[in-house]
């Protein structure tokens, strides 16, 4: 069934322009457990994904292209212009964003570039509980003060970027959801609360509720998209921090051919057979599809 509805052309889900993140928040396994270098995605192999991206049928340039994976996009010193870069090629950029390191003036700077989504990252309610869950770099203050000069700017200025304030809905703070959404619906924002998933990480699995998929359902990703880490590495899942089901690399090839070719036909194959025993699947699938394996 998956492989009826891939496309030939490949959605970019997800371009890490840098996986440098000072957060260590407890819904994501980076702080802990991610051992790939650190590092920045160059302008020139930004530019060459984007290039060829930018001439895909239509259908897939309508697709979000997020310009984050698991690090803080803000760090980049090019943001502003691989954003623009992307934008002008007409692609639908979204960044993720944690909220003390949107200043009003990287806000102003992005929404010019045209980025067409940003969502805020909170999940917290006050001081500690913010920290609890984002880390001791997390400044509540900065993060309240931040969210709600960029929203008078976006009001004012009437700025085309869609501007959304998320939060990760776990047990810690489920109970503060409705107050968080009416909250920040107040300064004139979207309020996003958006399910907990626990990546692949099994000790996370107590953290919230979170969606199981049917049994015997392969996972969808491979079909679906991919993603290219900051050193062009495409891996076919954006749970995979650590690169470690590597398709190929847009430094030397395209990604319609790492998307076509040998490596991913042979994953998808290990997939839908459920012989992923010895690659990362094989955790995820044991916490999302637990039936009938």
């Amino acid at each position: 069934m998956f492989a009826l509805k891939r496309t030939s052309q490949p959605h970019l889900h997800q371009i890490e322009p840098t996986n440098a993140c000072p957060y260590s928040c407890v819904m994501c396994p980076r702080a802990s457990k991610m051992t790939r270098p650190v590092g920045y995605m160059s302008m020139n192999l930004f530019c060459k994904v984007i290039d060829e991206v930018k001439t895909y049928a239509k259908k897939i340039l309508a697709k979000e292209v997020e310009l984050f994976h698991f690090g803080e996009s803000l760090l980049h010193p090019e943001i502003v212009e691989m954003t623009t870069y992307a934008a002008n090629a007409g692609l639908n950029t979204v960044l993720s964003v944690n909220a003390p390191e949107f200043t009003i003036d990287k806000a102003a700077a992005l929404f010019k570039a045209g980025a067409d989504k940003i969502i805020i990252s909170l999940d917290g309610y006050d001081h500690d509980s913010y920290k609890r869950f984002r880390g001791s770099h997390a400044d509540y203050e900065k993060a309240v003060k931040n969210i709600s000069e960029v929203a008078l700017m976006h009001v004012r200025d009437k700025h085309a970027t869609k501007l959304v304030v998320r939060m990760i809905v776990i047990n810690e703070n489920i109970d503060r959801a409705v107050e968080f959404k009416k909250k920040w619906q107040g300064h004139g924002l979207e309020v996003d609360l958006r399910e907990f998933f626990p990546w692949g990480e099994k000790e996370m699995v107590d953290l919230g509720n979170f969606e199981k998929y049917p049994a015997f359902m392969p996972c969808p990703f491979p079909w679906q998209y991919l993603v290219v880490q900051w050193n062009g590495d495409v891996v076919a899942c954006c749970r995979d921090y650590n690169g470690k089901n590597v398709m190929g690399n847009v430094a030397d090839s395209s990604l319609q051919d790492i998307w076509n070719g040998p490596a991913y036909d042979h994953f998808r194959k290990c997939m839908a057979d459920a012989s992923y025993a010895d690659s990362i699947c094989q955790h995820c699938m044991e916490i999302y599809y637990t039936e009938g394996k």
